[in-house]
Formats: C-alpha cells, sequence, structure tokens
C-alpha cells in the first residue's frame, strides 16, 4: 500500500470532517474538504460515471469542450470531468492549462497524497476563490483507507 496510503490515512485521522482545510500557511489558495457531505456528493458523483478508470474529478467550465480548453470552477453549474492523469508531471501539466499558478498546482500534488496514481481525489474553486481538493473514498485508495478507519477499533 505504501507511502500514499499512510498518508491519507493520517489525513483522515486528523482532519475528518473538517470542512475548510488549510493544510499549507504559504500555500492559502488551497483547502481540502474533508467533510463527511462532500465526501459523499464526490463518491455519488464518481459511482455514476461511466469511466470507472478516471482518478481525477474536475468541476469544469464546459463538458464539451477538451479538458485543455476550459478552466476550473465552483461546483453549482459545473461541467463534472472525470479525467485519468497517469502521473504527477501529467497532472501538474494539465493544472497549469487549466489556469492555476504553477505553485499551486505543486502543493496539490504535495498535499493530496496518492493524486495522479491510486488515490481519486475531486479540485474544484469555491465561493471565495479558494482551490479546494476532496478524496473520493468509494474507489481505489481512498476505499482502501476507509475500510481500515472502519475497522480501527479506537475510531
Amino acid at each position: 500500500m505504501g507511502n500514499s496510503f499512510q498518508q491519507l490515512l493520517s489525513l483522515l485521522k486528523s482532519c475528518q470532517g473538517q470542512e475548510n482545510v488549510l493544510v499549507d500557511n504559504s500555500q492559502p489558495d488551497l483547502r481540502l474538504n474533508l467533510d463527511h457531505a462532500t465526501i459523499d456528493l464526490w463518491n455519488a458523483s464518481y459511482d455514476q460515471a461511466e469511466d470507472t478508470q478516471a482518478n481525477l474529478l474536475l468541476a469544469t467550465t464546459s463538458s464539451s469542450n477538451p479538458i485543455e480548453e476550459t478552466s476550473l470552477t465552483w461546483v453549482v453549474g459545473s461541467a463534472i470531468r472525470h479525467v485519468l492523469v497517469s502521473s504527477q508531471e501529467e497532472l501538474l501539466q494539465l493544472l497549469k492549462s487549466l489556469g492555476l499558478e504553477a505553485s499551486l498546482a505543486e502543493a496539490v500534488i504535495h498535499h493530496c497524497p496518492g493524486i495522479a496514481g491510486e488515490a481519486i481525489w475531486a479540485l474544484y474553486y469555491e465561493r471565495h476563490g479558494h482551490l479546494v481538493a476532496s478524496p473520493v473514498l468509494s474507489s481505489g485508495l481512498g476505499r482502501e483507507v476507509l475500510a481500515s478507519l472502519s475497522a480501527d477499533p479506537s475510531e
């Protein structure tokens, strides 16, 4: 399972249920949303997708344009795009093409355990302009972490 598993497990244990987690004071534009209701919504969105290979859900301005020709937006009224990225470098390039500054895109990679790999994450903007990341726990690495949390009698 490795390092991503332990990092995601630790993140969820320490911040589970919190809605607006600032993970890096030097990058205040990135927040994690680990609120149960939000995670449930992203789980449902992922589970309804036809593309079960996707490891990234993006709230974008368009569902018909190529992904590189759209931008990230807030969830309400957005097109939820299911994307498969095979490496952190590919994710970095995608996020920059969607309008993120390089430092913010790098912060996403650094603070979202398993992103662009075994874990599935959702990215979107919230109404105050912060980029928000939420893990999907119904599949992939997230499902394994959730099972571990459920099996832990100390939780």
